[in-house]
């Protein structure tokens, strides 16, 4: 009986949770296409007199923040590839051997997903549209493309994924070691946190670019974590 429960058990967990990733997908949708949030919260950034984000190559925003974040979140991954390595010979530590290695190639698989994503859309930076000093055109998740949208490529946000990308960190984690599991989402969502609102103080994406991102990255690992345990059940079966 036992058998049985358990996997009903590993079935109905994925379910639910794919619910909760189609919700929270709708939501940001909906935030997006009829809600003021995007262009109130990046107003604020916005000069109209000088018809330009003052903050955009401020040292502060477009070195530290921006940059420096950046190669922050690099020197995590090297640094967890380390622990990585350094873990082969103990076998007490296998378990979070495990959750590291899946962490890495699934962190680099969720970036690469926003780069490719943001490669392929149309909408352009606000920093480009003539709602916020540019020439391109404005328009909303699944309007059409209208005459000029500008050089488009910025939804979702590609430096957000710095941060969110280490939600794969968390739901590695989340069988092996509670504490851990809750600091690689605390320390996720900090990160994407602070790189998201610097490209939206400097102009570069609206709110829902950087929600977007976020959503992608824990798709990216949901999915990714699902199928691995899927083969191992099937192995273990």
């Amino acid at each position: 009986m036992r058998q049985p429960a358990r996997l009903a058990t590993a079935v109905s967990r994925p379910l639910r949770e794919l619910w909760w990733l189609v919700g929270a997908l709708a939501l940001i949708i909906l935030l997006a296409r009829h809600t003021p949030l995007d262009h109130a919260l990046t107003g604020l950034f916005y000069d109209p007199a000088a018809r330009q984000f003052p903050l955009r190559d401020q040292p502060f925003w477009a070195a530290i923040m921006h940059t420096g974040l950046k190669y922050l979140s690099v020197a995590v991954w090297f640094a967890l590839l380390l622990w990585w390595v350094s873990l082969r010979r103990r076998p007490s530590r296998q378990p979070l051997r495990r959750a590291i290695g899946f962490t890495l190639p699934v962190a680099l698989l969720a970036s690469l997903t926003v780069s490719s994503l943001r490669a392929l859309s149309a909408h352009s930076c606000p920093w480009e549209l003539n709602l916020f000093g540019g020439s391109a055109d404005y328009f909303r998740f699944f309007d059409a493309v209208p005459l000029n949208p500008g050089s488009g490529r910025c939804a979702p946000s590609g430096h957000a994924a710095s941060g969110f990308v280490w939600l794969a960190g968390y739901v590695a984690l989340r069988g092996v070691d509670r504490t851990a599991a809750l600091s690689a989402l605390a320390f996720s969502l900090v990160l994407g946190a602070l790189t998201g609102l610097t490209q939206i103080v400097r102009g570069a994406h609206f709110l829902s670019h950087v929600l977007l991102t976020a959503w992608i990255c824990f798709a990216v690992a949901w999915l990714c974590d699902t199928v691995y345990k899927m083969w191992r059940r099937h192995r273990a079966g």
